[in-house]
């Protein structure tokens, strides 16, 4: 992530075909979902694979955590569920569950760095756990990679105060941003592992210099000197860590014992030769490992703004072969519509081949078949999201169904139901019940086919006495969940929606 002043959306977007959810619903209007602009819709877009993304911008009403189905369709806000400032949020498997992991807390937009917490909830949007890091350390956003459903690797920013002298700084510059990162038990917050930059690698060679803008100044805590940003973290079996610096433009193999250098692709010190450029990357994963090769998948913004390596941003498999000591690209998946991410972004391996990458600051994300072909396009309407994933995903909210009736006309009702993050019902009941002669009459059954379902029902009953509720039901007619039972209310007409 990099500072955002201006969020770099790419505006052209703008005239290209609109497909999005209305973004305001009668049964919750407390929700504002942010929209979605489908450029290249899918076939499946009502499927069981959803789009999990975390939009943020100064544009956004509602900026947090959100499901989406692929058409743009709102499956689950998590305003209420996270707080502050949200980022990284998909599934992930903890203690042999499937969960939602998530960072709330506090951004610092001078320098892309965060300090919160990281938040687990489970199915029914409950809480599970949260995550505490050892040492006394704030995690930042970046990372938070659960291993073996275990323990989690997770990247920390310290601003430190150390002799600046050696790079440019005089006797008022004092303040480091030191780069971190640590593996810890979940459950009990036991350290495992703990790596500082500045025991291993040397600040000088940081593409982004002190005193390269008045936020790298070092001058105090706030302006401290963002030498490495790291963003991502992984493990592989044999205990060693693959670490991503943006502002090295550098990837490194970690000894999980001692915590040396064991090799580093890119930057001043590269171990491999290669014959193709790259820069402030993101998000780098093993792939593949055997005794000769390793396989590794990454980001390349291949810019931040100020320094650019290539025109376009991309999604990179690179092969390292330790018997030559060369890196060669193995895949290459190119933006569309020329998109350059000068921050933040992701890379998903999907099945089949597929992937799915999130274009960070350019707020889109698109999935590419096995060929590299674009399969689906979408973009963030006036927003960001540091990550982007796709994943099933089942959803069992604790929370009852929402419900608002609204007497349109006489002996005519509107009611509107809704059920944030439930993905199984496929079908609502209506219900009119009498408080005086405690009947209840069913109005009718609708299919449900978005966020929010409506039944226009045509019938007497006087609105002091009546009440309407809907049952949620699955593809077997089964009850999941029952909304309160509510009068209706008048209101003042509006266009439905579509």
């Amino acid at each position: 992530m990099a500072p955002l002043t201006k969020y770099g959306l790419l505006l052209a977007a703008a005239s290209l075909p609109f497909a999005a959810a209305d973004g305001q619903y009668r049964s919750r209007p407390d929700l504002s979902p942010p929209l979605l602009n489908i450029t290249v819709p899918v076939q499946d877009a009502n499927g069981s694979e959803y789009v999990f993304i975390a939009p943020y911008s100064d544009y956004i009403q509602q900026s947090g955590a959100y499901i989406y189905r692929k058409n743009g369709d709102l499956i689950w806000s998590g305003i209420g569920y996270y707080a502050g400032f949200v980022a990284n949020f998909h599934p992930t498997t903890y203690h042999n569950e499937t969960v939602l992991q998530a960072f709330q807390g506090t951004m610092d937009t001078l320098h892309g760095e965060g300090f919160g917490q990281y938040v687990l909830l489970n199915q029914s949007y409950e809480h599970v756990a949260t995550a505490k890091t050892g040492n006394h350390r704030i995690p930042s956003i970046h990372e938070f990679n659960v291993i073996d459903g275990e323990t989690a690797l997770v990247e920390i920013y310290l601003p430190t105060v150390t002799n600046l002298s050696a790079y440019g700084g005089n006797s008022s510059q004092q303040w480091i941003g030191n780069g971190l990162f640590q593996e810890f038990n979940i459950e009990t917050g036991e350290l495992i592992f703990e790596w500082n930059s500045l025991d291993h690698v040397d600040p000088a060679d940081s593409l982004i210099k002190l005193n390269s803008s008045s936020v790298e100044s070092g001058l105090n805590s706030i302006d401290t000197w963002d030498y490495i940003h790291l963003n991502s973290v992984d493990k592989d079996p044999e205990g060693n860590y693959l670490l991503s610096s943006r502002h090295f433009s550098t990837i490194f193999k970690i000894n999980g014992t001692d915590g040396s250098i064991i090799w580093q692709l890119g930057g001043n010190h590269s171990t491999f030769a290669y014959n193709f450029t790259f820069g402030f990357q993101h998000d780098a994963r093993w792939r593949d490992q055997t005794a000769t090769t390793e396989t590794i998948s990454f980001f390349d913004n291949s810019a931040d703004g100020t320094i650019t390596f290539n025109n376009v941003s991309r999604a990179l498999f690179v092969e390292l072969n330790h018997l030559d000591n060369t890196a060669t690209i193995r895949r290459k998946a190119t933006a569309p519509y020329a998109i350059q991410a000068d921050s933040q972004g992701n890379v998903q391996a999907l099945p089949n081949g597929k992937l799915f990458v999130n274009w960070g600051q350019a707020g889109a994300f698109t999935e590419f078949s096995a060929d590299d072909r674009v399969i689906y396009h979408a973009w963030i309407e006036d927003g960001v999201s540091y990550r982007g994933f796709l994943s099933n995903w089942t959803g069992t909210p604790y929370e009852v169904p929402a419900i608002a009736a609204y007497v349109e006309a006489r002996n005519t009702t509107r009611l509107y139901v809704s059920w944030n993050g439930d993905t199984e019902t496929k079908g609502w009941k209506f219900y009119q019940t009498a408080d005086k002669k405690n009947r209840t009459q069913f109005l009718g059954e609708v299919a449900r086919s978005s966020f929010e379902t409506s039944l226009v029902w045509k019938g007497e009953g006087e609105a002091s006495e009546v009440r309407y509720y809907a049952e949620a039901v699955d593809a077997a007619d089964r009850v999941l969940g029952r909304s309160e039972a509510v009068r209706a209310t008048e209101f003042i007409r509006i266009r439905d929606r579509v």
